[in-house]
């Protein structure tokens, strides 16, 4: 009965605070954020959008298959949040102030005087967006599953319902403060968890003793590329940016978002090696979720069902407003929170039946990352305003025709991020004769 009332308390605290916000929120609030967050408000939505439970599942398969290889990735990640949160960002914001922005394609429209850019950008941008809400759903589900607490279909059903109705209440502004309350959830719960887990005596063998598997040149590579170039591709960072309250918040909250991260990264590695030095035999995608059942007193068990869900929505919602805003992009302004509800509605629909069939985490997880590159070098361009439309969509469709390539050759694995800027960049070669 406990475990439940954690569950409750939880879901009950989410749903009220949407409540109270939408008893004042705009428009704007709904559409945006109200373009007035502030620094920490920023930190604790990159955070919780960034960590979700398909986080916790692949970091802790990577750090069991090849050790400290895992901060290859994280290498990439620092670069790409570093270089986004300084250099990027705050051209972003200056560039949404005076178009007023609500997508990701809004910001090349803008920059190149074409609305083709936009229209490519949104369209691929709700395919990417939507990798990561099935991701969100399977992976939650799928380990809620695993312990038995509730069915694969009740878990979705759960999450699915709960983040539909805090997103109709009060959009974007709920899902950027609700962030602030899963955020502190995760960090803290894992932290217990984590501890739970682990004597202190045992870190120093835990960190010494690496698993023998190491990362090829190849996907160390494609890793870092992730890594590097992902932040640029997703329509989450944009938002967040058009919804800041200035640049320095922006900065401030983009660029400490790293270091969260990286502990949580940390704390995942410490947990792969653990269960590698126990049971080196172990499917990768199942060690998260196997040393929580085997190595976690049962008594933790509610803190744990708490920060599932808590990793599942924080990236769900994320996912599931940047489809539906993405989707209704060419919707008049006075029209824009009515048709974001009904397409909200219609996303989470679409999603609940795709994740009831498509179960399998990594392959979601390796074509979603490669997805989100996509729009990288085109969006780059774009942010560093070059205004030829035709670079900007070669660019954008490069990238998909170097996945598609990839995927043939190399099948769902981290290489096909090389294809992918390849592709990319083969792509600003063209040039529209006219530029607007």
């Amino acid at each position: 009965m406990q475990l439940y009332l954690y569950l409750l308390a939880y879901i009950f605290l989410i749903i009220g605070v949407s409540i109270y916000i939408s008893r004042t929120s705009t428009p704007e609030d709904f559409l945006i954020g109200g373009r007035d967050r502030n620094g920490l408000a920023i930190l604790f939505s990159k955070f919780a959008g960034a960590i979700g439970v398909s986080t916790l599942i692949t970091y802790t398969g990577y750090a069991y298959t090849f050790g400290w290889g895992l901060f290859a990735m994280s290498i990439g990640s620092v670069v790409g949040y570093l270089i986004f949160a300084f250099w990027a960002s705050p051209k972003i914001k200056r560039l949404s102030l005076k178009g007023k922005f609500y997508t990701q394609g809004d910001l090349p429209s803008y920059v190149t005087n074409n609305k083709n850019t936009a229209v490519a950008t949104n369209i691929i941008t709700i395919v990417v967006q939507f990798f990561w809400v099935l991701l969100s759903l399977a992976g939650g589900a799928k380990i809620i599953a695993f312990f038995d607490i509730f069915s694969y279909e009740t878990a979705l059903l759960i999450t699915t319902g709960v983040v539909l109705i805090y997103v109709l209440l009060s959009g974007y502004k709920a899902v950027i403060i609700t962030d602030i309350i899963q955020a502190l959830i995760i960090i803290i719960f894992l932290i217990i968890v984590i501890s739970g887990i682990i004597d202190i005596p045992d870190l120093k063998d835990i960190i010494y003793n690496s698993t023998p598997k190491k990362v090829t040149i190849s996907s160390v590579i494609g890793l870092i590329l992730y890594g590097g170039l992902s932040v640029f591709g997703m329509a989450d960072r944009y938002q967040l940016c058009y919804s800041a309250k200035n640049e320095k918040s922006l900065k401030l909250g983009l660029g400490i978002a790293i270091i969260p991260v990286l502990f949580i990264s940390l704390m995942l590695l410490l947990i792969g090696l653990y269960v590698f030095q126990q049971i080196p035999s172990l499917d990768p995608d199942t060690v998260f979720v196997y040393a929580m059942k085997h190595f976690l007193n049962p008594s933790w068990l509610p803190l744990l069902l708490v920060l599932f869900f808590a990793g599942l929505m924080s990236t769900a919602d994320t996912s599931i407003f940047a489809v539906a805003s993405h989707s209704i992009f060419n919707t008049k302004k006075e029209q824009r929170v009515n048709s974001l509800r009904y397409a909200t509605v219609l996303t989470v629909i679409i999603a609940f039946i795709l994740a009831y069939f498509w179960r399998d985490i990594v392959e979601i997880t390796i074509v979603g990352a490669a997805l989100r590159m996509t729009l990288s070098v085109a969006m780059i361009y774009a942010i560093n305003n070059n205004k030829n439309s035709g670079r900007f969509i070669a660019s954008a469709i490069g990238g998909i025709i170097g996945l598609i390539i990839g995927l043939i050759f190399f099948g769902a694995k981290p290489t096909i991020a090389i294809m992918v800027l390849v592709g990319s960049l083969l792509g600003l070669i063209y040039k529209t004769k006219k530029t607007s």
